[in-house]
């Protein structure tokens, strides 16, 4: 039995907006109309009018134009972009009318009308607007039908209906994204399994499972936030790895990007020992590109992975060692770039995160002088290996200050301190990009506090300070609290008319982050002792 020619199917048209009148005219006309800009509400009408012409015809009726406009009509409805669509509530109504249309083309060719023709295309139509219906588990349950039903057809003799990698991919697809169904990933690692079960029984020879199809599993089981994800994501590459070496099935390749998955499926487990397996597989994807395995040579977000781990142990169980950890992880990809290497290409946000383990390691001697050197190594990497994606903002500069207000021990070592962090807040003054906002007043402000030994000269600084922070209008309550513990009661006084910060004016505070807002009502709420801290 051929398969039907797609080529030559004619397309139609509406003479009028209100009724939709078949014509025959060139696909290309149609598919205008389809993606025109009309209101939504009247794209639907289109649509459905067209529908119900053929669907309420007696059976064995139809002609061979209205015949030919069927699988227009079912790709029309199961790819129409969402502004024609049909919200969540006309999901069903979608897959209902392409399902319908399906179902006339096989009643047609059962009452003898031997043009009909369902192939491959119409079923995976139908596959795609269930998975697009917003059903949830209920349209993967029936996409799995529908592929199902192919390929029992398929196996009885039907070869216009043999599934492809389409509707496998549709299938799966529709599981990964069912929300409501808490063992959807299991679901559809079931069909990749039998995918990848006939296409070595050679039972479809279309049924060969690629990367791609692996894909949205792995990201099903990361995102899943169940306890056995991220274990469930590592056994799925290892059954890519088996599949590509063992089975010599070439198209599916262990990737980067399957690794990478595996590794954000550990860090957002919360699992206390994630830093530890993440660090060992992304030795693993170093080890084997070494050996020549570029497929899964560590990327950039690969080492952004990595570094994102070492969070827990410095900001929750002050590990002493994190931010060590982390500023060598940063060290091996600034060199591999370096070294020509695009791939691993910095950005801004790595280095912020290194900036700001190096700032939360107070226990470390000298720890404000390795957050700036983070910082100068951005700087360079910006300013001379002109990398854009590298340039500096606010809160590396803010990250740095912080790192030398929080620094302990004698006068001398509180003053270098001091003198790192006006000479980090001139700089960050310097540049449009990264500009002091609330927060690097505020931490400023707190170095004023407690790295000046000198009374006049932390109020003779606070002073000017105090103007430069109101002119911005990034007054903040944090920087308001600190100004109180830098400076002197009649200072004080002076700088605020003895006015709380509510009576303050709003020009002062113009500028103030929402954030900081949601953080000032959360200290006004605290103990008094704990509102001086960052």
């Amino acid at each position: 039995m051929p398969k039907r020619s797609r080529s030559s199917t004619s397309a139609f048209l509406t003479t009028t907006v209100i009724s939709a009148a078949l014509i025959i005219a060139a696909p290309t006309r149609s598919h205008a109309y389809i993606t025109s800009g009309l209101p939504a509400h009247t794209h639907r009408a289109f649509l459905r009018k067209l529908t119900d012409d053929i669907c309420n015809q007696s059976i064995g009726s139809l002609s061979p134009e209205e015949m030919s406009t069927c699988p227009m009509l079912m790709s029309a409805w199961a790819t129409a972009p969402e502004k024609l669509n049909l919200s969540s509530d006309n999901g069903r109504e979608r897959a209902l009318a392409v399902e319908g249309l399906l179902k006339r083309m096989i009643d047609e060719r059962r009452a003898g009308n031997t043009e009909v023709i369902a192939v491959t295309e119409d079923y995976n139509a139908v596959m795609k607007a269930w998975s697009m219906s917003g059903e949830g588990s209920k349209a993967a349950v029936r996409a799995e039908q529908i592929l199902i039903q192919m390929q029992d057809l398929y196996a009885a003799g039907d070869i216009n209906v043999q599934p492809n990698p389409e509707s496998f991919q549709i299938a799966i697809e529709a599981w990964t994204s069912a929300s409501d169904e808490s063992n959807a990933p299991a679901r559809a690692q079931q069909i990749l399994e039998w995918m990848s079960s006939i296409y070595k029984s050679g039972t479809n020879d279309f049924a060969k499972p690629d990367t791609q199809c692996f894909i949205p599993v792995l990201k099903a089981w990361a995102s899943s936030r169940k306890l056995e994800g991220p274990i469930m994501a590592e056994h799925l590459v290892m059954r890519m790895q088996q599949l590509q070496y063992q089975e010599e099935i070439e198209s599916v390749k262990s990737t980067t990007l399957c690794f990478n998955i595996v590794m954000s499926s550990w860090l957002k487990s919360g699992d206390i020992t994630s830093e530890k397996r993440i660090r060992q597989i992304f030795e693993y994807m170093e080890s084997s590109s070494n050996k020549g395995n570029i497929d899964i040579k560590p990327d950039a977000g690969s080492y952004n992975i990595v570094i994102s781990s070492i969070s827990p142990a410095v900001k929750k169980y002050y590990d002493m060692g994190g931010a060590r950890r982390a500023d060598k992880i940063l060290a091996r990809l600034e060199k591999g770039y370096l070294s020509g290497d695009d791939r691993l290409r910095p950005d801004s946000i790595i280095y912020n995160q290194v900036i700001d383990y190096w700032a939360k390691t107070q226990s470390v001697r000298g720890h404000f002088m390795k957050a700036r050197d983070v910082l100068d190594r951005q700087v360079k990497m910006f300013s001379e290996e002109k990398v854009r994606k590298c340039r500096p903002d606010v809160t590396g500069y803010t990250s740095v200050i912080a790192a030398c207000a929080s620094t302990y021990g004698t006068v001398r070592e509180k003053r270098r301190s001091f003198d790192m962090a006006h000479l980090t807040f001139m700089e960050s003054c310097a540049e449009k990009y990264t500009q002091p906002n609330d927060v690097t007043y505020g931490v400023m402000f707190k170095a004023v506090g407690r790295l000046l030994n000198n009374s006049d000269e932390q109020d003779k600084y606070a002073r000017t300070l105090f103007k430069l922070c109101c002119d911005d209008g990034c007054l903040g309550e944090m920087a308001f609290m600190r100004v109180k513990a830098a400076v002197s009661k009649s200072v004080y006084e002076e700088l605020t008319g003895g006015r709380s910060y509510e009576e303050l004016p709003g020009e002062w505070k113009s500028n103030v982050t929402r954030r900081q807002k949601k953080f000032d009502v959360k200290k006004n709420s605290g103990k008094k002792g704990n509102q001086l801290r960052p």
